[in-house]
Formats: structure tokens, sequence, C-alpha cells
């Protein structure tokens, strides 16, 4: 199936480059910072203090930081004395759960929405900006918890690997699968929705786009809380480019979906 342009009716007028600019930094600027939070809620309330909940513990406290990933939240649940270990290492996997469940609803909400190829109203085009910018921090916070925490074996993932007894290591298999599934379906996605917006080639478009995995990673690891050595900071920062480089290998003009 080939996707082509696709096609804003409003957006074409004198000043279409304008509106054009207008509307990158409504979405990258705003919508983007507004949807990182609300990930960042579905992470903390309804993953963690939810599941910790359905599993028989009793939330007492969740903080969401505007400033992630310079912050961290935190969630807190207290569970009854005698409580399992399986219940607990599910409250700990309740943010990644919930996050990789609503990253992959919200990338196909906006996949099918894309595949119209035309968004007849301005209210409708920045709805899908919106259910975009959700879908790819949901994607953050699930897919790139699962690499990044079973690398340096902090967080959640070092709480789910104590509670299960397992390797901190074993995160990165569902990690990697994650990466590659989200890897395709926001590229298609990220295509399809700037590409109006934007003069370039496909190629360009998501080479700059994935740029803000190694730019998240940076302000990451200048949170106080996470202590890197000089060699493992240059590793996983290099590491963090694989998207962008690979967008430029083998992405075409024309996106297909295989």
């Amino acid at each position: 199936m080939k996707f082509k342009n696709v096609e804003i009716p409003w957006l074409i007028s004198n000043n279409s480059k304008v509106k054009s600019i207008l509307i990158l930094i409504l979405s990258v600027v705003l919508i983007s910072f507004l949807m990182k939070y609300v990930s960042e809620w579905t992470h903390e309330f309804l993953g963690h203090c939810g599941i910790g909940f359905l599993v028989g513990g009793q939330p007492t406290n969740y903080y969401v930081s505007w400033i992630w990933p310079l912050e961290f939240g935190f969630a807190s649940v207290s569970f009854p004395i005698g409580a399992s270990n399986i219940a607990k290492a599910l409250m700990a996997s309740g943010g990644i759960i919930t996050c990789l469940i609503a990253a992959i609803v919200s990338n196909i909400i906006i996949y099918y929405m894309l595949r119209k190829k035309e968004l007849n109203s301005s209210g409708i085009f920045i709805l899908t900006h919106i259910i975009f910018w959700y879908g790819f921090w949901a994607f953050m916070n699930s897919t790139g918890y699962l690499l990044v925490g079973s690398l340096l074996n902090f967080g959640d993932i070092q709480n789910i690997a104590n509670y299960a007894q397992i390797s901190h290591w074993l995160f990165l298999i569902p990690g990697i699968i994650a990466l590659i599934f989200f890897y395709y379906l926001i590229s298609i996605n990220t295509s399809l929705l700037f590409k109006p917006l934007l003069k370039l080639k496909v190629k360009w478009i998501l080479f700059l786009f994935w740029l803000l995995i190694p730019f998240i990673f940076v302000l990451f690891s200048l949170n106080p809380s996470i202590e890197l050595s000089p060699n493992l900071f240059t590793l996983i920062f290099f590491l963090m480019f694989i998207p962008s480089v690979f967008s430029l290998v083998i992405s075409k003009e024309d996106l297909r979906l295989i």
C-alpha cells in the first residue's frame, strides 16, 4: 500500500507558510510538552496507582513532574503485610504496561485517521497532533524505560527485577521488540502528519524527528538522581542516534506498509 501526502484544504492559502510555521511551533513546543505531562500522569497514576489498587494495594501518594526527564515523578502504594512479590511486581510494572498500551492504541488511531488522507478542519488536524504526541511520549515512557532501565538497572526495572527475582537484562528483549514496532509505526505517522508542513524529503523529516531521542537522553543524564560514567554516557548517547541514522538508510519518499 502506497502512502500519499495528507490533504489539508484549510492550510492551502497565501499565508500557508506562516500557518505551517505556527502549527509546527504549536505542535512541537506546546502540544508535545502538555502530552509529555499527560503520559507521565498515565505512568504514575493510572499505571502504578491504578494497577497497584487492582492487585490489593492502597495508593497513598503520587507526583508528576512538569520537567521530566530532568526530574522524575513517583507513586507510593502501600501493601498489607504478607502481600506477594507478584502483586508488588505488577504494581512496579504498571507504569510501563499502561504507557505501552496507550502508545499502541494512540499510534494505531493516528494511523487510521491519517489513512483518510484529508483533515477537513483545523480542529481535527490539531486533534491528530494531540493524539500523536501522546502516543510518542507514551512510547518513550514504556519502550524507553525498558531499554534504558535495563541498561542502567534503575527505577521501575530495578524494582520489577527485585520483586520477580529475575535479571534486569531480560527487559532488553521486549524493549528491542517494542522499539522496532514503534519505530516503523511512528515513522509512518510522522511522515504523513508533518510532510504537508515541511518541504523536505521523508527521510530528512524522520531523521530530524528521531533526533528527539538523543536530546531526551541528554536531559535524562542531567537528572541529579542519575549517575553515569563518561564511558557509559558516550556509549548510550551514540546508540540513541540509531533510529535517526537508520531513517536515512531505509526511508523512501513514499513509505510503504509491508
